[in-house]
């Protein structure tokens, strides 16, 4: 509710543009915030996203760069085509990052570490039951018994350490495939709303600004080495919106695009 009263009271001002990537662009080069600003050429108004530096830059002040700049049309239109293709076809992008997810953390890598170290753990455990045993057949002291016990701690609890950090490894690695499932579902019923969403109304744009919103976590706005082109990069968040107050873990993937300033 706070994002639609927000974005009412900004439509509402008079004879300003409606900027769909509104606070979720960003400087690649400084970080900063890169806003929306009009500018005046011979009667005919432009719309761009700079970094605010930049623009004070181009003002002749003190800056730390030159940074770049885009038409704003330009990149509301990339960024909205893909947000549209992630919800027409999710299958692909979901593949891409499920591989990704594999990559880093193989599922039978881990599982074998894990009983590797169930096993030593439980040989640390026969151990320790043969020192008491021995003690108390009267082949080893007391003393000799406590320096005994008190090594083999050291050495259970280191693997019980690895034992757990290897258990949270693969309940997490559970977790991101279910949630990976689930933003599916999500994506597919997104899709089923496209056409209400891209209507050239007030209403569309709001849909069209709080879709975006949910699925992209930032856009970097930088300059690439061919011929001083602008570089975007979009990164994604997927997984349904979380309850209030609830804990959530959003699967990410950054796309990189290049194209004209101008």
């Amino acid at each position: 509710m706070a994002v639609l009263e927000e974005n009412k009271s900004y439509l509402s001002r008079k004879n300003e543009r409606r900027y769909l990537l509104r606070d979720l662009v960003r400087c690649a080069t400084c970080g900063g915030a890169c806003t929306g600003h009009n500018s005046s050429r011979r009667g005919k108004k432009d719309h761009y996203y700079a970094c605010n530096a930049a623009k004070t830059y181009n003002f002749g002040a003190a800056s730390p760069h030159k940074g770049t700049f885009v038409r704003a049309e330009w990149l509301e239109e990339l960024v909205w085509s893909d947000v549209r293709r992630l919800m027409e076809d999710p299958e692909e992008v979901l593949e891409r990052l499920r591989e990704q997810h594999d990559a880093a953390d193989d599922a039978g890598e881990l599982e074998a570490r894990r009983k590797e170290l169930a096993k030593r753990l439980a040989a640390k455990q026969a151990e320790k039951d043969r020192y008491v045993r021995a003690y108390a057949q009267g082949h080893i002291s007391e003393e000799e018994l406590e320096i005994y016990l008190a090594e083999l701690k050291k050495q259970t609890d280191n693997v019980r350490v690895l034992l757990a950090s290897i258990e949270v490894e693969l309940s997490e690695r559970r977790e991101r495939t279910a949630l990976s499932d689930t933003t599916h579902a999500w994506l597919l019923s997104l899709r089923h709303c496209l056409d209400e969403v891209e209507e050239d109304t007030s209403e569309g744009f709001e849909k069209r600004k709080q879709l975006v919103g949910l699925l992209v976590e930032s856009i970097s706005l930088g300059k690439s080495q061919q011929e001083g082109r602008a570089e975007v990069q979009i990164t994604y968040r997927f997984g349904p919106p979380p309850a209030p107050d609830a804990e959530s873990e959003d699967l990410s993937m950054s796309v990189v695009k290049n194209g004209s300033r101008s």
